[in-house]
């Protein structure tokens, strides 16, 4: 299952990721990752979420990201649910060209029964039609 935070830049997205992985803490059996692309709100993430900073792995394409998270799953069977701030912002990409990186990490989840979060810097308007699907 993908989930989808969008709103323009400056809307809260960011925020609002974070106080959904916080609050999954008390509700979620399994282990939960928390990944972006800085340090910067390491502090505001509760200590029982694996915090993972992209930079620090040198992560720069679809593939490295993906291949990150594949091997995260495959080192944890218990991992249940991860939280992504901004996937397009830290490969760079724009959004209308990531329909191939969002339709593996459909084919991720259902075959390791994991939820993904993502954010979105895009209004709904301006949102493509492949994440239209992943919109509640």
């Amino acid at each position: 299952m993908i989930k989808i935070i969008y709103g323009a830049k400056g809307t809260g997205k960011t925020k609002q990721i974070i106080d959904m992985a916080n609050d999954s803490v008390a509700n979620q059996d399994g282990d939960i990752v928390f990944m972006t692309d800085s340090q910067r709100y390491s502090h505001k993430i509760k200590y029982q979420i694996r915090f993972s900073n992209t930079e620090d792995a040198d992560i720069k394409t679809e593939q490295a990201l993906i291949g990150f998270i594949k091997g995260m799953l495959s080192a944890n069977y218990d991992i249940k649910i991860m939280f992504i701030d901004g996937p397009a912002r830290m490969l760079n990409k724009d959004i209308n060209d990531m329909a191939d990186f969002y339709s593996e990490i459909e084919k991720i989840a259902d075959k390791n029964n994991v939820e993904f979060v993502f954010t979105v810097s895009a209004s709904k308007e301006n949102l493509p039609d492949f994440i239209l699907k992943y919109i509640d």
